[in-house]
């Protein structure tokens, strides 16, 4: 069991003391019940942060329905052994009923938030052409079914899915040339705008690097790192792929492709 109070050793934010405080109940709730219990989903910086606790090790992973999720729910459980009745994860998939309508993951995201479901019962959307498919805590499932009657302004069919059809997202690699590995630089190139505009927007805190807030336009990116700017994309830095004779750099880089 960890020390109630984790400020001191792991982080001084309030929010994240909270969040590995809830972990170390259910730590606690599962050594007493002898059973695996779920977290709600988490971000990528939030597992991260858990990841980073000596006293959570062997007692935890992550699942959040897929192989390439990155909203998961953290599965504490106390003993290798003990009782599993599987995760609370329920995936929905939905479609207009109008042909031709495109569905984004804002309106996604926006429409099921509508219905007053926190950001935490909602993993993954997966997004492509006509249809969706979005990962959803049990808990949240049945309000989700009872209400979920459109998106944006279009009426959706929605039914629930297993893993065998998911249709993962589709990733397609690109070359970018850039003057440095600055993050200004790099985000300019990879989300088509201006570098003094993807300087405003880092400055602003809508970046982040490796699923970390960051506002230093000059921090150095390098290869196997991850990139969001809110509102735009997110790009995984695969290599370095060459030098020009002016000395600028091949990058060759990751991005979702839009099906």
């Amino acid at each position: 069991m960890i020390n109630t109070d984790l400020s001191s050793k792991y982080t001084s934010d309030k929010e994240e003391t909270l969040l590995l405080r809830r972990i170390n109940d259910l730590l606690n709730q599962s050594r007493k019940q002898y059973s695996a219990v779920y977290s709600h989903f988490l971000d990528p910086a939030q597992q991260m942060l858990i990841g980073t606790v000596d006293e959570f090790s062997g007692y935890i992973d992550f699942v959040g329905g897929y192989d390439d999720a990155e909203r998961r729910l953290c599965r504490v459980c106390c003993e290798k052994y003990c009782n599993d009745e599987g995760s609370p994860i329920v995936i929905f998939s939905v479609s207009p009923t109008m042909k031709g309508v495109q569905l984004s993951h804002r309106d996604v995201l926006g429409s099921l938030m509508g219905l007053g479901i926190k950001r935490e019962m909602i993993g993954d959307i997966i997004t492509g052409g006509n249809t969706a498919q979005f990962f959803c805590h049990s808990s949240a499932a049945e309000h989700v079914e009872l209400s979920l009657e459109k998106i944006s302004r279009y009426n959706v069919t929605l039914k629930r899915i297993s893993t065998a059809d998911i249709i993962p997202p589709a990733y397609k690699e690109r070359t970018i040339n850039v003057s440095s590995m600055r993050l200004d630089c790099i985000a300019s190139e990879c989300f088509g705008i201006s570098r003094s505009k993807a300087a405003e927007q880092i400055k602003k805190g809508l970046a982040a690097v490796n699923w970390t807030v960051t506002t230093d336009v000059s921090k150095e990116i390098k290869p196997g790192d991850r990139i969001t700017l809110r509102g735009k994309g997110k790009a995984n830095i695969t290599s370095i792929s060459g030098v020009s004779k002016k000395g600028r750099l091949f990058v060759t880089i990751s991005v979702p492709e839009i099906r």
